[in-house]
C-alpha cells in the first residue's frame, strides 16, 4: 500500500526498490507535482503492477483505509514514496514470510534509518523509525487518527489477541524523510504544525501550497516557501550527525545513484 503526496524526488527509486518483493502496488495519490506521471511511467515502461487512483488531499487515515479495501493479497507492505529498501532486504523478507505459520496473523516491525537534509546526514543520534511495516490483512484492521501531545498521527489499530508481533532488529532500508525539495520541506514543516488547518483548507479548494504560504507569513514572516525550505536544509546539514557506514551499513545503491545525478542540489545558489 502506497499513500503519496508530492513525492517526485524519490517515488521512482522507492517503487523500484520493492519490485522483486511485491505482487502489486496499490497507490492512492494526492499529488500536485510530477508524481502521477512518474508512477504511470513506471507502470507502463517498467512493467510494475500498479493500481493507481488520484484523490484530493485529506485525512491520511481515511486514505490508508481505502487502500486496504483495494488490496488483493494477504500480506500488506506499508510503503511511502520516500522509503527505499536495501538490496539484500528483499530475500531477507521473503525468507521471513516463508518461515512463519500461514494460519497466523502477524505485525512485523523493523527499523528504518531516517535521513535528513541530504543522504549523508541522519536525523538524530538514534535515527530509527520503527513501525509495523508488514502485516497480514484482516477486516479487523483499521487506521485511525489520534492526537499525541497536540500532534495528529495516523495509527493502525489491530487486535493483539489476533496478531502476533514480530520485531526484526535489522535496518532494512532508509526513509528519506527530510531529503526533499525546499518548498516540500517548508510545507511539511507547516503541515505538522497545523494538519487540521490544511485538511479544512483543502475542503474549501485551497491548495496546500496556498495555505502553507499563508501560515508561513504568520510563523516565519515570509511566504517564500523555497527560502524557508533552504533554511531548514542548511540547518539540518550543519547540525545533524553524519551517516556512518560502519554503523549503519551501505546506503541502498538506488539512493546513491539518484543522488549522484545532481538533480537534488536545490539550494546551492541560495544565500
Amino acid at each position: 500500500m502506497v499513500a503519496v503526496y508530492n513525492e517526485e524526488e524519490w517515488i521512482e527509486p522507492a517503487l523500484l526498490s520493492i519490485k522483486d518483493l511485491v505482487d502489486e502496488y496499490v497507490v492512492f495519490d494526492s499529488s500536485s507535482d510530477n508524481t502521477p506521471n512518474i508512477v504511470m511511467r513506471l507502470r507502463d515502461e517498467a512493467g510494475l503492477n500498479i493500481k493507481y487512483r488520484w484523490i484530493p488531499p485529506g485525512s491520511l487515515a481515511d486514505k490508508r483505509n481505502m487502500i486496504l479495501a483495494e488490496t488483493s493479497y494477504r500480506w500488506i507492505l506499508f510503503w511511502d514514496g520516500d522509503y527505499v529498501l536495501k538490496e539484500d532486504s528483499v530475500s531477507f523478507i521473503r525468507a521471513l514470510i516463508e518461515s512463519l505459520d500461514p494460519r497466523r496473523h502477524y505485525l512485523i516491525y523493523w527499523p528504518w534509518l531516517a535521513l535528513c537534509g541530504d543522504i549523508y546526514h541522519v536525523c538524530s543520534d538514534k535515527p530509527y523509525q520503527v513501525e509495523h511495516w508488514l502485516y497480514t490483512y484482516s477486516k479487523r484492521l483499521k487506521y485511525k487518527e489520534v492526537y499525541v501531545s497536540g500532534l495528529q498521527f495516523e495509527l493502525l489499530i489491530a487486535p493483539l489477541w489476533l496478531y502476533k508481533v514480530v520485531y526484526i532488529d535489522k535496518i532494512l532500508g532508509v526513509h528519506l524523510a527530510l531529503v526533499k525539495k525546499p518548498v516540500r520541506l517548508a510545507i511539511r514543516d507547516l503541515w505538522w504544525r497545523d494538519k487540521s488547518g490544511f485538511y479544512e483548507a483543502a475542503k474549501k479548494g485551497i491548495s496546500y501550497e496556498e495555505y502553507a504560504s499563508m501560515k508561513a507569513k504568520e510563523i516565519y514572516g515570509t511566504g517564500d516557501l523555497e527560502e524557508i525550505g533552504c533554511r531548514i536544509i542548511r540547518d539540518m546539514i550543519e547540525k545533524l550527525p553524519r551517516y556512518d557506514e560502519s554503523k549503519y551499513g551501505e546506503l541502498p545503491s538506488l539512493v546513491k545513484r539518484y543522488w549522484e545525478s545532481g538533480k537534488y542540489r536545490w539550494c546551492e545558489n541560495k544565500s
